[in-house]
């Protein structure tokens, strides 16, 4: 999104010798109530991703807030046994300027929380808003809508306005994200730029398909990857289907799709 008015969450950046970038994480959760989260939680994952990339990047100089940008594909992995992010660095940029970006996060004794790699793509020329809202206009094939969201028990969360899935059949289930139920402030932490359904939406989505799909409410993830290929719309519905991609489980692959349209796919490392 272009620029934002709200506290920084890095801080103190340093640039390294070899180009990198360290910094200290904000540990104010008044201000980032994702901070609330475990550590491995994958919308605390995707928050840090999104923020630490773009902060890191205009402290380098490297990332322009002015211009609208869009996630097109990361992964992460998350290391059991630490405590709270307090600090991280960001890799360096290749000479070729490609929009990969790298980030660790670090505890207080220095052990590596999360990695996470990412590309992404800057709308330097487009007209982002009039181009958007061209897009929205496109007539596409609207779902009708179940009507009833999973419980909050049965997807792990603690009040019902944070449930977006209905019930699986057939290894499917509905989802439906409004600005009324996945923003702040009617929704406690998750955010967005309410242009459209975001990467730590689509995180938690999955999050809560692989709760449903194994029937277990405290189902974590120490891992995955998401792949963007169009954006998901607010206010309409979209379908979430998927499965372990063998007999042994582990890796849940997940697929968004919306109007007919793949719109993203995601792969779960489940524990």
């Amino acid at each position: 999104m272009p620029g934002h008015n709200i506290p920084s969450f890095t801080h103190a950046h340093k640039i390294n010798e070899d180009g990198s970038v360290s910094f200290d994480c904000s540990q104010d959760a008044s201000k980032w109530p994702w901070l609330a989260l475990a550590t491995h939680h994958p919308v605390l994952i995707q928050s840090i991703n999104f923020w630490a990339s773009v902060e890191s990047g205009a402290a380098r100089g490297t990332f322009d807030t002015s211009k609208w940008s869009a996630l097109t594909q990361t992964e992460w992995q998350h290391h059991a046994g630490t405590g709270p992010i307090t600090k991280g660095v960001a890799d360096p940029v290749g000479e070729d300027g490609s929009p990969r970006y790298g980030l660790s996060f670090f505890d207080a004794a220095d052990r590596l929380v999360t990695r996470m790699t990412g590309t992404g793509v800057v709308f330097r020329t487009r007209d982002f808003e009039a181009w958007r809202a061209k897009a929205k206009e496109r007539p596409i094939e609207d779902l009708p809508w179940c009507g009833a969201y999973a419980g909050a028990d049965l997807v792990g969360v603690e009040t019902q306005i944070e449930s977006f899935l209905s019930l699986i059949e057939d290894n499917k289930a509905q989802a439906l994200i409004t600005k009324e139920n996945g923003l702040i402030p009617n929704h406690p932490y998750l955010d967005g730029s309410g242009d459209h359904v975001n990467s730590t939406h689509l995180a938690e989505v999955a999050r809560q398909f692989a709760c449903l799909f194994t029937a277990d409410p405290q189902t974590t993830c120490s891992g995955g990857e998401m792949q963007f290929k169009r954006y998901v719309e607010l206010g309409r519905v979209f379908d979430v289907s998927g499965g372990f991609e063998n007999a042994d489980a582990g890796a849940l692959q997940v697929q968004v799709h919306q109007g007919g349209r793949l719109c993203a796919e995601i792969r779960l490392d489940v524990d």
